[in-house]
């Protein structure tokens, strides 16, 4: 690596910084406007409060029964499209049977979801479930469109050559649909984690994020709500970069092999 390709990677890496400042300037400043705690505590009383959660027990309860809700949302959501979205794109009448549910299923706003599942399904789940049924139309729509943009020259080439239909899935489908698959699990990780949390706040589940912030939000402890959402915002990173290093790994074909 040259000087000037280092000096580069060096500068990209202080623009997340120097956003990071600006906005956390911009807080304090905002908070000395107000000069309302209540309203909007200032930067050291919010890291103050997540310094005190962090030398809980209760809070690692918390953040790990949010962190386990999000994988099982995740994992169940992501199942979910998989079992359908495959068979859909080589079934011309099932993508039409499941395509008037799918946008239903984008265009439900995720209010009313909750509002519903608070009714239909126990508090202790319904995170999961608001979770799954946002998130499995953006997974679903992912894996369909990236199955059916396989090249249709190489399609017609096995075809042609009679290659056997596991050669062709490992070796066809599976590299030409797996960098958008990685790239949409990276996206909705994020997306998961903030729809756990909002389903924890309105059921108020218990030992989650989520219902520890409706706790501080009822006692009026504004600070620990932006320490919790701090916290939500860190495992949220954490999640996105974790897939990001997977999907570097599983794509390092791109960059040359084992090389």
């Amino acid at each position: 690596m040259d000087k000037k390709t280092a000096a580069l990677k060096i500068v990209g890496a202080l623009y997340p910084l120097i956003t990071l400042g600006a906005v956390f300037a911009a807080w304090a400043i905002a908070a000395y406007a107000v000069d309302l705690p209540i309203v909007l505590p200032s930067v050291g009383d919010t890291f103050k409060g997540l310094g005190q959660l962090l030398g809980t027990a209760d809070f690692y309860v918390a953040l790990g029964g949010t962190l386990l809700r999000t994988l099982i949302g995740f994992v169940t959501a992501l199942a979910m499209a998989l079992a359908l979205a495959v068979p859909a794109a080589f079934f011309k009448p099932l993508e039409k049977l499941l395509s008037p549910l799918v946008v239903i299923a984008r265009a439900v706003p995720t209010m009313s979801v909750i509002l519903l599942c608070l009714l239909w399904v126990s508090n202790r789940i319904l995170p999961v479930v608001v979770s799954v049924f946002i998130v499995f139309p953006v997974l679903y729509t992912t894996v369909l469109s990236a199955i059916k943009g396989v090249d249709e020259g190489l399609k017609q080439m096995s075809a042609v050559y009679k290659v056997p239909r596991t050669r062709i899935a490992g070796r066809l489908y599976l590299p030409q649909i797996m960098p958008a698959l990685l790239t949409g699990v990276q996206s909705t990780l994020g997306l998961m984690v903030k729809l756990v949390i909002a389903g924890e706040v309105m059921s108020n589940t218990a030992r989650s994020i989520g219902g520890s912030m409706n706790l501080a939000q009822q006692y009026l402890e504004t600070d620990m709500v932006l320490a919790y959402t701090l916290a939500a915002v860190v495992l949220s990173a954490l999640l996105e970069g974790a897939a990001a290093l997977i999907k570097r790994f599983a794509l390092r074909w791109e960059h040359g092999g084992d090389k």
